[in-house]
C-alpha cells in the first residue's frame, strides 16, 4: 500500500512540474511575442506632421513620400538586410527606435521632381548615420525657415544671405559645412570695378564720383559690401555724387563701360585683376556678351580697385538643438560624401563641384552684421 501511495505522488509531482515547466515555456513564448512584435513593423518613425502654415502660405510642407524599397517592403533597406540574416531573428532588440533627421528643402520644381533628384543624397544620409532620413518639401524658401526656426526640421540649405537673416532672426542655426568651388575655394567676392583709363586707383579717388549697383532687390552680399566699403573708408551715401541700382550685374557694367557711371559694384570668384576676365564672375560674363557685340573688336578696359572679404557659399545649417554627436556624425558624412558616393553629393550640390567644407558662424559675419541691423 505504501508503494502504491509513494508511485501515485511521484507521478503528480511529475505532472505538476510538467504542467509548470509548459507553462513557463507559454509565457516566455508570450513574452517574446509581444517583446518582437514591435520589431515586425518598421522601425521608422511616422512621417512628419505638416507644419503650421504661415500666414502667406497655406500649405507649404509635405512630407516626402518613401522610396520605393521602402514603400514595397514596408521597411528601410538596412533593416530588410538584417531580416534576412540567418540568426537575427532569435535576437531581440529593446532600444528604442532613433528619430528621423528631418531635412527641409524647398521643392522649387514640384515634390515629385524634388524626391526624384534628392534620393541618392537622402539614401546615402541613412545608410551613413544609420537612421531614418526623412525629406520635407516646402513651396518657399520663407516657409522653409519657419520651419527650421521653430525646429520643425532639423537641417536645411540655404543661400549664404538667406541664411544670414534666418540666423539673425533667432540665433538657432549653425552653419555646418559649404561647398567648394575648385575655381574659388574661399567662396565669391563683391568688387569695386572702374575703367582703366579713369585715372581711378583707390577708394580715396572715389569721392565725389558714381557708382552703380547690380541689383535692386536690395541683397544682403551688396548691403555688405557697401557696409565694408564704409569700413574702409568710402561712404556711399556720404562720399559719391549718385548711387544708382539695376536688374543685374551687366546692367550695371553696361553703364561703366558707356562712361555713365565711374564705378560698379559686382561679384566676381576671383579678387585678382589677372583673373578678372577668365574667372566665373560678372565680368566674365559680360566680357562673353559684350565680345558678340562690341564694335571693333575694343577689349574691355576694366580693373578691380577693392574687394570684399570672401563670402562662402551658402551654408548647410543645423538647429541648435541637433545633439553634439549627431552634429559630428552629421559633419563628417557630409564632408566624406563627394568621395564617396558622387551621385549623392551632385543630388544635393549642382553647382560646386569640391566636397564640402567646414563653416561656422564666423565665416558668415559679415553677412550677418547686416541681417542683424536690417
Amino acid at each position: 500500500m505504501k508503494r502504491l501511495v509513494g508511485c501515485l505522488m511521484k507521478s503528480m509531482l511529475s505532472a505538476s512540474l510538467g504542467f509548470c515547466m509548459l507553462g513557463a515555456a507559454l509565457a516566455q513564448e508570450a513574452v517574446e511575442r509581444r517583446t518582437l512584435e514591435p520589431l515586425q513593423s518598421p522601425a521608422q518613425s511616422a512621417p512628419l506632421q505638416q507644419p503650421a502654415a504661415s500666414e502667406d502660405n497655406a500649405a507649404t510642407a509635405q512630407p516626402m513620400p518613401k522610396s520605393a524599397e521602402e514603400a514595397e517592403h514596408g521597411e528601410p533597406s538596412g533593416l530588410a538586410e538584417a531580416a534576412d540574416d540567418g540568426d537575427s531573428a532569435n535576437v531581440i532588440d529593446l532600444s528604442e527606435p532613433r528619430k528621423p533627421l528631418r531635412i527641409g528643402l524647398v521643392a522649387e520644381r514640384g515634390t515629385i521632381y524634388l524626391q526624384a533628384r534628392i534620393e541618392p543624397f537622402r539614401s546615402y544620409l541613412q545608410e551613413t548615420l544609420s537612421r531614418p532620413v526623412e525629406v520635407i518639401a516646402f513651396n518657399t524658401m520663407r516657409s522653409l525657415m519657419a520651419a527650421h526656426i521653430g525646429h520643425q526640421i532639423d537641417y536645411s540649405v540655404y543661400p549664404a544671405g538667406v541664411f544670414a537673416m534666418a540666423y539673425a532672426s533667432c540665433g538657432c542655426l549653425t552653419p555646418i559645412v559649404a561647398p567648394v568651388s575648385k575655381e574659388a575655394p574661399d567662396g565669391t567676392y563683391m568688387l569695386l570695378v572702374v575703367r582703366g583709363e579713369s585715372g581711378i586707383k583707390s577708394l580715396s579717388d572715389m569721392a565725389g564720383r558714381t557708382m552703380a549697383l547690380s541689383s535692386k532687390n536690395g541683397a544682403v552680399p551688396y548691403f555688405m559690401a557697401l557696409n565694408e566699403l564704409k569700413k574702409a573708408g568710402l561712404n556711399p551715401d556720404r562720399d559719391l555724387s549718385s548711387l544708382v541700382a539695376r536688374s543685374d550685374p551687366a546692367e550695371a557694367l553696361t553703364l561703366l563701360r558707356d562712361g555713365v557711371v565711374d564705378a560698379a559694384l559686382v561679384w566676381s570668384s576671383t579678387r585678382y585683376n589677372q583673373f578678372l576676365f577668365s574667372r566665373r564672375g560678372a565680368v566674365a560674363s559680360f566680357v562673353e556678351q559684350d565680345g558678340k557685340g562690341a564694335s571693333d573688336g575694343a577689349r574691355l578696359d576694366f580693373v578691380s580697385i577693392w574687394h570684399s572679404p570672401a563670402i562662402p557659399a551658402g551654408p548647410h545649417a543645423i538647429h541648435n538643438d541637433l545633439p553634439k554627436q549627431e552634429k559630428a556624425d552629421l559633419v563628417t558624412a557630409l564632408k566624406e560624401m563627394n568621395k564617396r558616393d558622387p551621385e549623392a553629393y551632385d543630388a544635393i550640390e549642382r553647382y560646386h563641384s569640391g566636397g564640402f567644407r567646414s563653416v561656422d558662424l564666423s565665416d558668415y559675419a559679415p553677412l550677418i552684421e547686416i541681417a542683424t541691423t536690417k
